[in-house]
């Protein structure tokens, strides 16, 4: 298991960042996929591999913290809402 195998075609959280293609809510999605998928292979992971992953998973949260401050407003995934689903 080697934790900067890459994602999703992207080597390294800030090519996702610097994408001229995909829009602030779609890189945002992407580093937050990756996140998840680093979350779920690190236990697994050796000891000595243990450190890659706890540096990647401040590579991707310091990425979604730049593309978050990037946007006008606060980040929200598709398909949900700040409004409460009680009015």
């Amino acid at each position: 298991m080697i934790a900067y195998q890459g994602y999703a075609g992207f080597w390294r959280p800030g090519d996702v960042v610097d994408d001229k293609v995909l829009s602030a809510s779609q890189k945002a999605e992407t580093l937050l996929h990756w996140q998840r998928a680093v979350a779920r292979l690190a236990p697994l992971a050796s000891p000595e591999e243990r450190e890659a992953y706890q540096k990647l998973t401040i590579e991707l949260s310091a990425a979604l913290t730049h593309i978050d401050n990037a946007l006008p407003t606060p980040h929200i995934l598709p398909g949900r809402s700040l409004k409460s689903s009680q009015t």
